[in-house]
């Protein structure tokens, strides 16, 4: 009941400001938001029920994921992220830079990769611990649903999710622990990450000193 009074209660709304981007640009962020957690979640859940009742499954939702790609090449974007090679071992950044080579992800600014904007996603992975199998996919949009409708964030704004709410309810509604305690986690979060978050700021700082500051807890 708290989600659905913050979302559509005008109190909790933020007055506008100066747009950074256009109308047409944010309406296809929130619409890759919306459909990307949505098409992550229910493969996981389907892959979930999958595996505890020996049923076959298979690569159908990683296909579609791969053709949804676009190139979204851009050198300047592409130098700076890859910079974050040098950045001290341990460091939020580098450890960002490390993660994306092992798991053949390819940096914000390289041909197909996701639009600068769907790296959060990425941040997300390497800050909640969760690996990028389809179930722990899973456990990731559960995570960033629980910081999303979070009260405890910083820049708390539930009404820009409003497309979401069916989507978080149903993560707090199916019997998992597991599922549960990525959305606890996210929620005890003191900052929402797909909000007016800034990675940059913490580049060069310990990862685990940033997972304290932003109050994430271990599984």
């Amino acid at each position: 009941m708290r989600i659905l009074t913050d979302v559509f209660l005008r109190k909790y709304q933020r007055a506008p400001g100066p747009r950074e981007r256009s109308l047409a640009a944010d309406a296809r962020s929130k619409l890759w938001l919306s459909v990307g957690l949505t098409a992550f979640l229910v493969p996981a859940y389907i892959e979930y029920f999958c595996r505890m009742l020996g049923l076959p499954k298979g690569e159908l939702p990683w296909k579609l994921y791969d053709m949804l790609r676009e190139r979204n090449e851009a050198p300047d974007l592409k130098q700076r992220f890859q910079q974050l090679e040098h950045l001290p071992e341990g460091s939020f950044g580098r450890e960002f830079w490390k993660y994306c080579h092992s798991h053949g992800v390819p940096l914000p600014g390289h041909p197909h990769a996701l639009p600068v904007h769907s790296a959060v996603h990425d941040f997300v992975h390497l800050l909640s611990g969760y690996g990028i199998s389809i179930w722990e996919e899973m456990l990731t949009t559960a995570f960033s649903l629980g910081f999303m409708f979070g009260p405890r964030t910083r820049n708390y704004d539930p009404a820009q999710y409003k497309s979401l709410v069916p989507v978080r309810l149903l993560a707090e509604a199916l019997p998992i622990p597991q599922l549960r305690r990525a959305v606890e986690r996210g929620s005890a979060m003191s900052v929402d990450l797909f909000g007016d978050w800034d990675p940059w700021k913490v580049m060069e700082l310990p990862l685990e000193e940033v997972k304290r500051m932003y109050n994430i807890q271990p599984e």
